[in-house]
């Protein structure tokens, strides 16, 4: 657990203003992607059945977009912790 707080910590006061353009471009193609996904689709379910696989495509990009996300969050403590 104290390394989860150092590695968020470290990575909070390492960010850079690129950083978080690149955070908040990433978090508003998630947003937007989650958005298409439910736009024509109530659940999950709904998408997998529908014949325009296109809300699918969406949420798994969403998923992919949020993932993304974390792994720059977490970036400089990765490279600073690699050697």
């Amino acid at each position: 657990m104290n390394e989860i707080i150092n590695a968020i910590s470290y990575s909070w006061n390492s960010m850079t203003w690129i950083t978080w353009l690149v955070l908040i471009l990433l978090g508003a193609k998630t947003v937007q992607s989650f958005n298409k996904a439910y736009k024509e689709n109530k659940n999950y379910q709904e998408m997998k059945n529908n014949k325009d696989k296109s809300g699918l495509a969406h949420f798994y990009n969403g998923i992919v977009v949020s993932i993304l996300c974390i792994i720059v969050f977490f970036l400089p403590y990765i490279i600073n912790n690699q050697g």
